[in-house]
């Protein structure tokens, strides 16, 4: 059971996150941390989800799989202490899954793991062991030591914190085909390549590694797991060279610091520079540093690096089931005060989800059901999100935090309210739990210009268009397909719909007679760091004119055919230009940031 602190009298170092979205399971809890990897800066490095289990038979691979979705990050590792393993180092099993499947080695996520135990005091010991599916590896801290003064240099200091020296296998790389190397070299939209080998590339320096923009479509059709770019570091840097890694494949367009890729890194760049120590600066927006020791004797890396935790709390579920995982995940998090907009776009840019908004009483009201309301993307704050918005009214109505059945937020759409509305079955009973309505400004729509339906129609891979609208408020394009088979078929290409005009591209089209619903769409906003959004609400706004007109009725039943799913029941307005929309929720983590 999890006992809910008072949300809005925590420390204000401190703030309550609550990750909500469309479902209904048990709780039991289990904890975890979210920690960013190769840096000692938060919202740096490669952040990690770190969960701990108790009784490992009880997690099947399918759940483990699920809760790496929801955390949707490069990495979600899970650790379970291994009792009476006959050595005199704790002993853990340690798994790794991406956002779509789990991988046989990873090296932020275990520096992640090992960083949590220390700095936990779950271990009294500096070595650990970890088993995993790669074998038995090794992490071990090590004292920070400050040698930057002169009067330290002989015999440094500790400069507070710890490295910790993970002890990994060398990866050999092998020579690539000529077929291989013209894939890899339109990928990444001819940079000056001056060697490829399997998985790897070399460019001219450290500068174009950094400029490097890849075409993750074609980056999917490459040989091996992914790409390796890297290129010597430019002089004065303090670095020997500079990489990035984009590993689409796996769910993770490109992965901001990369330990297992050093694996591969450290033998070429030992025989290109003839010696064994390196440091190293992965060149991601979020940036990374590894400290690297090739032993070629014994082919193992020894990687250093340091991390912080930036958050920490509990899953709140026992078991995800198919329907469980259905539905947009937003991010609630619930402050004293304001925070500066570079923070919250960080927490946001770490969570990594569609959406993350910050709820804020507002304080000359004496009122408990007013607050202020903000979206984030992972890459902008937006003025407008349906999903979001129905996950905090949900959060403020399940805590307790308001004792209304309305709620009103300010936002930069202005006042929007939130109903608490009893849930009814077709029977008409009472059913368990409630439904959230939302009261959104409706958006109008204008003709598109027919000269560009040709370019919307490159990035759609062709699909049959019959209608192409923008939205004047949220300057959307809305695409009608042929049928809501082509939107459930839809294989868009995300770097060319970036390219089109508009924020982001929604396509819908007639649901199937037998389905239940009037109409699918799915929606895609690559521009905000959103290549697929699973439920947007904000687009109903302009969506349910459109089809209420369309159809002739203003009630609604509209499906996202995105591979989550979602529903959402609308109601438009058209003497008032208002839309209801109605939804339900859940909440499946509770935590609170520590930064």
């Amino acid at each position: 059971r999890i006992e809910t602190p008072n949300l809005f009298h925590l420390p204000k170092k401190f703030c309550q996150v609550l990750l909500c979205f469309v479902s209904s399971m048990a709780k039991k809890p289990v904890k975890y941390f979210v920690v960013d990897a190769f840096t000692d800066l938060p919202f740096k490095g490669n952040p990690t989800a770190v969960c701990f289990l108790e009784e490992e038979e009880e997690r099947n691979h399918r759940w483990l799989q699920a809760v790496a979705a929801e955390f949707n990050i490069s990495q979600t590792c899970f650790l379970t202490r291994i009792a009476d393993n006959g050595t005199s180092n704790p002993r853990f099993r340690l798994r790794w899954f991406t956002p779509i499947t789990e991988v046989k080695l990873c090296g932020h996520a275990t520096l992640a793991a090992a960083h949590t135990l220390f700095s936990t005091g779950l271990v009294d010991s500096d070595i650990i062991e970890l088993v995993t599916l790669s074998g038995l590896l090794t992490a071990k801290r090590i004292p920070a030591i400050n040698i930057s003064s002169a009067s330290n240099m002989q015999n440094g200091e500790p400069e507070g914190g710890f490295y910790i020296e993970l002890d990994f296998p060398a990866d050999p790389i092998t020579e690539s085909n000529f077929d291989e190397t013209s894939h890899v070299s339109g990928a990444l939209y001819g940079a000056s390549i001056i060697d490829i080998r399997r998985t790897q590339v070399v460019v001219t320096s450290g500068e174009n590694v950094t400029e490097v923009q890849p075409h993750l479509d074609a980056i999917v059709k490459c040989p091996g797991r992914g790409i390796i770019v890297s290129g010597i570091a430019p002089p004065g840097s303090g670095f020997d060279f500079y990489s990035r890694f984009f590993c689409p494949k796996f769910g993770i367009n490109e992965d901001p610091a990369c330990g297992t890729a050093h694996c591969a890194l450290a033998s070429y760049w030992s025989k290109k520079l003839g010696k064994c120590d390196f440091n190293a600066y992965q060149a991601s927006s979020r940036g990374g540093v590894f400290n690297i020791h090739l032993d070629e004797q014994n082919q193992r890396v020894l990687l250093s690096g340091k991390a912080v935790t930036v958050m920490e709390g509990c899953v709140l579920v026992d078991a995800f089931t198919e329907s469980a995982l259905k539905g947009n995940p937003a991010a609630v998090c619930l402050l004293e005060e304001e925070r500066e907009e570079t923070w919250m776009q960080g927490l946001a840019t770490e969570f990594n989800l569609s959406e993350t908004c910050y709820l804020t009483r507002i304080a000359d009201s004496d009122r408990s059901d007013l607050f202020s309301l903000r979206w984030f993307t992972p890459t902008a704050e937006v003025n407008l999100c349906g999903h979001a918005t129905l996950a905090s009214a949900h959060v403020l109505f399940s805590s307790g935090l308001v004792k209304s059945n309305i709620i009103e937020f300010v936002t930069l759409s202005g006042v929007l309210t939130a109903k608490k509305v009893t849930g009814i079955n077709e029977t008409g009973a009472s059913e368990d739990g409630f439904f959230v309505e939302l009261d959104f400004p409706a958006d109008t729509v204008t003709e598109f210009n027919s000269a560009d339906i040709s370019q919307i129609s490159v990035a759609l891979n062709g699909a049959p268009i019959i209608h192409v609208k923008r939205t004047t408020v949220g300057d959307d394009l809305l695409v009608e397909l042929a049928s809501g088979k082509a939107v459930v078929e839809l294989q868009p290409d995300i770097a060319a719909i970036a390219k089109c005009p508009g924020e982001g591209i929604v396509v819908s089209g007639t649901a199937p007679p037998e389905s239940g619903f009037d109409y699918y769409y799915r929606a895609f906003y690559p521009k905000y760091g959103i290549n697929e959004d699973p439920v947007n609400g904000g687009s109903q706004c302009a969506m349910a004119p459109y089809w209420a007109k369309k159809l002739g009725k203003c009630d609604l039943s509209a499906y996202a055919a995105s591979p989550r799913g979602g529903v959402i029941h609308v109601h438009f307005d058209e003497q008032s230009k208002r839309i209801l929309m109605r939804g339900k929720a859940v909440i499946i983590m509770d935590g609170c940031v520590l930064i």
